[in-house]
């Protein structure tokens, strides 16, 4: 994704650039939270033990 986020910009394309890099974000975090959160983990444990 990272190319497509840096061909948008190199294009002007606002609104296409604006998408993808929300989509990469939003994804980073979900992806990066599955795996922090889970209740086995300390910081897991902490939120929900």
């Amino acid at each position: 994704m990272a190319p497509r986020v840096w061909l948008t910009a190199r294009a002007h394309q606002v609104a296409r650039h604006r998408a993808t890099v929300r989509g990469l974000v939003t994804g980073a975090l979900l992806i990066a939270g599955f795996f922090t959160l889970p209740p086995f983990r300390l910081l897991g444990g902490w939120l929900f033990g």
